[in-house]
């Protein structure tokens, strides 16, 4: 169990599969809310539903494909509850059964479980020598499965329903299974493949650059959630609008809708909307995505060609934006961010005795160091020459600064050269209200030269922290 939740923390922490699940989220309640998730084409009946369960398996693991069967089950749950299902139909719902209990176990409980044994299912064969085969075999089994699980809960939950185990059997037997299967494995098949494909990892790379290119922006996220959520009260306004008026048509015909048609109306309605929000919702993910893929080719052509770091106009065009965030903070219990500059002592000399394409390479292995060390919570860039600088974002205490910075001279001390070692100086000067991106520079570029003056190889606090005191190391 401690294994499954480490992997699940893992697949949250990269923002492509955020992405991915949120989309599979919205499929899976697109095709809950049309044709597309159950084909009735007779004498063909298919059910394509649980699909996005196994993709986000296959893809993400055992805690994407558990909350994927949980919306399935929710979804399945909501249309289980209008007064015009059967009454095979109606034991999914807590409120047409009269047990509510039993339903949400029957319609949740079994998908949330299919979703979580499919996935752990996945994860092994994944690890196979053959992960292609194991995945075969993995989705091959996931309809019966699925279809064992759900006539297993009614067995034990509704055994009035006459519905058991032995009704997976008779699935087994359709004419139409063999094909199904093949569809099925052929869908994600594809797409394993491709999200194994160096294209795949190229469109990832680009993606979470973009996404770290914009990660300091802190504002604005308040007002993303106001609007999803005004977006789910105009949906709910608009349902109610049209049930209103098609009651008002009808009594106009003299027609006159009963509560329960009335509901009807209103339940069809909602679902209707939840169809539309989520393709809506789809269309825009993906149109997201490409505009990334398109911005991250204008990002990378402003970056420092040789270390991969912003270049200097980009950086203090982000980091404006970024202060303007950073300065709205309390900041009073946590520290604050501050900005860094430095540079590598005697790096003239190492250009001239061991040449230009060694002094490539220690600012190449530089800013691999700082990218290690502050890349989840600063900006960094390359100012030109043997200069680097960097903006930390996240409040943090003066001896968590002191810490990274004294793993980046251990980590610079160790880059070779034929004779001796590098060293770097640094000057920090803490984030403070009223202080622009440039008298920041100004005042770390002073404390820079002040470590130069103190010996080189050494940090240099400004007097801006609480203690008001200046610190070298």
């Amino acid at each position: 169990m401690r294994a499954f939740f480490l992997h699940k923390k893992r697949t949250e922490d990269k923002p492509v599969d955020r992405y991915l699940l949120w989309a599979l989220i919205a499929i899976e309640l697109f095709m809950s809310f049309s044709f597309l998730g159950y084909l009735h084409i007779e004498p063909i009946s298919l059910t394509f539903v649980y699909i996005p369960v196994l993709a986000a398996g296959c893809l993400l693991g055992p805690g994407a494909s558990t909350l994927v069967g949980a919306v399935f089950g929710l979804a399945s749950m909501w249309k289980a509850s209008a007064f015009y299902v059967g009454a095979g139909d109606a034991i999914f719902s807590p409120v047409s059964s009269g047990r509510p209990f039993e339903s949400i176990l029957l319609s949740v409980g079994s998908r949330v479980l299919f979703g979580l044994i499919i996935g752990l299912l996945y994860r092994e064969a994944k690890k196979s020598r053959h992960p292609m085969a194991g995945v075969i075999v993995v989705t091959s089994i996931g309809r019966t499965f699925h279809t064992f699980l759900v006539y297993a809960f009614m067995q034990i939950f509704f055994p009035e329903s006459s519905f058991g185990v032995a009704n997976t059997f008779q699935d087994m037997q359709r004419w139409d299974f063999i094909p199904f299967l093949l569809i099925v494995n052929i869908i994600i098949g594809a797409a394993f493949r491709f999200c194994r494909s160096p294209k795949c990892r190229r469109l990832e790379k680009r993606i979470m650059a973009a996404d770290q290119a914009n990660a300091s922006v802190l504002h604005g996220r308040k007002g993303v959630r106001a609007m999803i959520l005004l977006t789910g009260v105009a949906s709910f306004c608009v349902a109610l609008y049209f049930t209103n008026r098609i009651g008002s048509m009808m009594e106009s015909y003299g027609l006159r809708l009963s509560e329960e048609i009335s509901y009807d109306l209103m339940h069809l309605q909602i679902q209707f909307l939840f169809g539309i929000m989520s393709l809506a919702f789809l269309t825009i993910l993906i149109l997201s995505l490409y505009q990334k893929d398109l911005n991250y080719l204008y990002y990378e052509a402003r970056l420092d060609g040789l270390t991969g770091l912003l270049g200097r106009q980009l950086f203090f065009q982000k980091g404006e934006e970024l202060l303007e965030s950073l300065q709205e903070q309390d900041t009073a219990r946590d520290g604050s961010g501050c900005f860094i500059i430095m540079d590598v002592d005697r790096f003239k000399e190492i250009n001239d005795r061991f040449g230009h394409p060694a002094g490539d390479q220690v600012l190449a292995a530089i800013a691999r160091e700082l990218k290690r060390i502050f890349e989840r919570e600063a900006i960094i860039g390359r100012l030109g020459g043997d200069e680097f600088i960097a903006l930390v974002y996240k409040p943090m205490k003066r001896a968590s600064i002191e810490t990274k910075l004294n793993d980046l001279k251990r980590e610079v001390g160790k880059i070779a050269l034929e004779e001796g070692h590098v060293t770097c100086s640094v000057g920090v000067i803490p984030v403070e209200p009223g202080y622009s991106l440039e008298e920041l520079y100004l005042n770390a570029d002073r404390l820079l030269y002040e470590a130069k003056k103190k010996g080189k190889d050494r940090f240099v606090f400004g007097y801006r922290y609480t203690d008001r005191q200046d610190v070298g190391r």
